[in-house]
């Protein structure tokens, strides 16, 4: 009896200290759409992982919007509304997949809460304007994830997972690029679709200079490490970052980056509409059942996973 009510206790402040290590306004409410998930998006429990030692869990991470609105995370988003939190389905398809003895499980992370306000945007864009630099006080929303992101590596260590390797599309995708270069060793590799978090280029180059200045001093925290092991997607129909954009990337050790621009926007469709993508959407053609096949013919993911177990 005395050592179930001190189980009872050590779950019980553990819980505490998890739900007070990291806070922000929603956060609780976006985090009851946490999830372990199956190769049709279908949740289910981490009881029915009976051996979390020897998988691989790929913990998935989804885009953003603007930073002063809640990303779309939905409890059962449809396949392929990436949108709306869904897992690309690229990445579904690796459940249950075996790697070297390893069995292959999904977390989709909902982590979008709100960045900064209008105000303090404008605020900064003065300071880039008047001085050339900015002196970054607040979170944007990224930051926001990032933190989110990685104490929850950190809980699901604690639950018995050794081998988790962070995915993501756009901004889940950046995050999960900064986060594998600052924390090497809780972190196996990583994913990176179309990686972007600032915005369209047009607008972080040029319109909105606080947003450039935002996205050098994240280059400038993923420079500090030579070696970032990673498998990164681009295409240069995407509007937010392309090849070109993300070309510093190719001065890591350890890291491939996948041109995939040969895959046209026009041969895919919607995922909701039985329709052609426009041809300047590269940004989105990992919802289409497309990407799904350009991975599979040359096995990427699989070839990647392997190649760091």
């Amino acid at each position: 009896m005395k050592k179930l009510l001190l189980i009872i206790f050590f779950l019980t402040i553990t819980q505490t200290s998890y739900a007070n290590s990291i806070e922000y306004k929603g956060l609780e409410k976006l985090s009851k759409n946490n999830t372990f998930i199956d190769n049709k998006g279908k949740p289910y429990s981490v009881e029915q992982i009976l051996n979390k030692k020897n998988s691989i869990l790929i913990i998935y991470n989804h885009g953003s919007g603007q930073d002063t609105k809640l990303d779309s995370c939905k409890a059962k988003p449809k396949s392929g509304y990436i949108w709306d939190g869904a897992v690309v389905p690229a990445i579904l398809k690796l459940h249950n997949e075996k790697i070297k003895g390893l069995e292959v499980k999904i977390y989709r992370l909902c982590s979008g809460v709100r960045g900064m306000t209008v105000e303090n945007q404008k605020k900064y864009r003065k300071q880039f304007k008047s001085k050339g630099k900015i002196k970054l006080v607040d979170e944007f929303k990224n930051l926001k994830r990032q933190n989110i992101i990685i104490n929850e590596v950190e809980k699901l260590k604690k639950l018995g997972f050794e081998n988790i390797v962070l995915a993501g599309w756009s901004a889940g995708g950046w995050a999960s690029l900064n986060l594998k270069s600052r924390f090497p060793d809780k972190i196996k590799g990583v994913i990176a679709i179309n990686p972007a978090f600032a915005g369209p280029k047009k607008e972080w180059q040029k319109k909105y200079p606080e947003w450039g200045a935002f996205r050098k001093l994240q280059v400038n925290i993923l420079n500090q490490s030579n070696s970032l092991n990673a498998i990164l997607f681009a295409h240069n129909k995407d509007v937010f970052e392309d090849p070109d954009t993300l070309s510093f990337f190719k001065n890591f050790k350890d890291l491939q980056l996948i041109d995939y621009s040969e895959l046209k926007p026009t041969s895919c469709n919607w995922a909701d509409v039985n329709k052609k993508m426009e041809s300047n959407n590269g940004h989105d053609i990992p919802q289409s059942s497309c990407f799904t096949k350009f991975i599979d013919k040359k096995n990427y993911f699989i070839n990647y996973l392997e190649s760091i177990f």
